[in-house]
């Protein structure tokens, strides 16, 4: 008896999903990529970050981010022009559950979309789709 219940322990110690809790900052990124060979601009603005009331398999607090995300660049005749808003959360699916991530947010409203922060809530990359293109912003 002694020795199952031991092993329930560990076994649930071994399945714990620990969390920092670090939160995204509310501003704006801005960078330049290369789109079709032509200087663009990429701004990202994190409107709202609100939780959402749920949370995973683990009873960690699940996030929900507002952001909008703007490409403009030019070259001659042809223009870049691309304006969004993208909706984030860090609730992924994991198993039979759900797992919050720290750092790494899906796209709710875009399925191919993703944002990830850094340690201090600063955004680092975003992936949106633009036509049938994945665009990817390092910050």
């Amino acid at each position: 008896m002694k020795t199952l219940i031991i092993t329930l322990l560990l076994a649930s110690v071994a399945h714990a999903h620990e969390i920092k809790g670090t939160l995204i900052l509310k501003g704006t990124a801005k960078t330049k990529i290369m789109v079709d060979g032509i200087e663009t601009k990429c701004n990202l603005k994190v409107d709202e970050v609100k939780n959402t009331l749920t949370e995973d398999s683990f009873q960690n607090p699940a996030y929900r981010v507002w952001t909008k995300v703007e490409l403009s660049g030019k070259a001659g005749e042809i223009k870049i022009e691309h304006k969004a808003d993208l909706r984030f959360t860090n609730l992924h699916p994991a198993g039979n559950g759900t797992a919050v991530s720290d750092d790494k947010y899906i796209g709710e409203n875009e399925k191919s979309a993703s944002m990830k922060i850094d340690e201090k809530g600063r955004i680092r990359t975003v992936v949106f789709p633009v036509g049938a293109k994945l665009i990817t912003c390092n910050f």
